[in-house]
């Protein structure tokens, strides 16, 4: 075991994170779900998400006789919905090539869909305590640090680097307290502004920090200006005050959720209203609504919302199953993209009548 290794199980030992749900009774299944989540969510935001959808889907074959809709329904807020896709697709293949059990190699594992390698040597570690290695965010940034890597993030020579360090100190034993210790000391001590560095056990050899430049690690990628979309979103009342809501395709942006009528910038109301069988004789009254923007990872929606109120119940239009109406004040029982949520809220709470 390495010195770094020892350093770290030591301070784990009284400083280490032990009250995540996910640490309490570590099935595998708890350990996938709970690193799926995780993949670019902190923790504090993840627990009740994480509650919330193992008191839902116990088990993993429960998981996988569930809808599409209603994994993202337990999944809105939580943003990255690839990973809900993902993560019943996976339990699907694990019910069918795998006899509905988690497999136990890094190698089954990363076959799956949206598990990757650091998320596979995760389950293997802190599940099955075998040794495996790991790479997330926090541990690339401690390794990053604590070895000085002076390459971008996310190049190929960087990743090779790093990988290496993190092999050579994953112990042969105790790999599952290890595992969680090294994510801990990236997550409370090593964080990304403002490093405890007064509190880290490993800052006497750490190289970023007897340097003075920890903030200088890891190296960001450089930053490209995000270009801007415009696109309108059809907010579609009725006169009970439901609203109509589209199925999003099953790839791209939001892909398989439930959201405003979006179309281009420039379309009109009449043109919107044609397209889904209403003639503009049914419309009481139109209004736009103030913009705002949604980024994303590559480029920033400007999101125009137009706010179409008709005269009496139209529900029979857009009869199509890629339609639906909901009321905002009801739970919606399938996902809603985050503008969707924004725009509801705002309805229901009479900020758009």
């Amino acid at each position: 075991m390495t010195e770094f290794a020892k350093k770290l199980l030591h301070w784990a030992q009284h400083n280490g994170r032990k009250d995540l749900p996910w640490q309490q009774n570590p099935t595998a299944y708890r350990v996938w779900v709970s690193e799926v989540m995780l993949q670019q969510t902190q923790a504090s935001t993840v627990v009740p998400y994480f509650n919330r959808f193992l008191n839902r889907f116990p088990t993993l074959r429960q998981l996988a006789k569930a809808s599409e809709d209603e994994v993202l329904e337990y999944w809105s807020g939580l943003g990255y919905y690839r990973r809900a896709r993902h993560l019943r697709m996976a339990a699907l293949e694990i019910v069918e090539t795998h006899n509905g059990e988690v497999p136990a190699s890094v190698d089954a594992l990363a076959r799956l869909p949206g598990i990757g390698r650091s998320t596979a040597g995760a389950i293997v570690a802190l599940a099955f305590k075998r040794t495996a290695t790991i790479l997330d965010g926090n541990v690339r940034r401690v390794l990053s640090r604590f070895y000085a890597v002076k390459g971008e993030r996310g190049a190929a020579k960087t990743e090779k680097q790093l990988w290496s360090h993190a092999e050579d100190n994953t112990p042969a034993k105790q790999v599952d307290l290890y595992t969680q210790a090294v994510m801990d000391l990236g997550a409370t001590i090593c964080v990304r502004s403002n490093p405890k560095c007064s509190l880290c056990p490993l800052a006497s050899k750490c190289k970023a920090h007897r340097q003075g430049n920890e903030a200088d690690y890891p190296i960001p990628a450089p930053r490209r200006a995000l270009r801007v979309q415009r696109a309108r979103f059809f907010m579609l009342i009725d006169d009970r005050g439901a609203c109509l809501l589209q199925k999003r395709p099953p790839n791209g942006v939001w892909a398989s959720l439930w959201s405003p009528p979006q179309h281009p910038h420039t379309t009109p109301v009449s043109v919107f209203i044609e397209a889904i069988g209403l003639s503009t004789a049914s419309i009481a009254k139109t209004f736009t609504g103030k913009k705002f923007r949604h980024a994303f990872s590559h480029y920033q929606l400007e999101i125009e919302p137009i706010y179409v109120f008709l005269q009496g119940s139209c529900r029979g239009a857009a009869q199509d199953q890629n339609y639906r109406w909901h009321h905002p004040g009801e739970r919606a029982e399938f996902g809603l993209s985050a503008v969707a949520v924004k725009l509801l809220t705002e309805i229901d709470s009479d900020g758009a009548s």
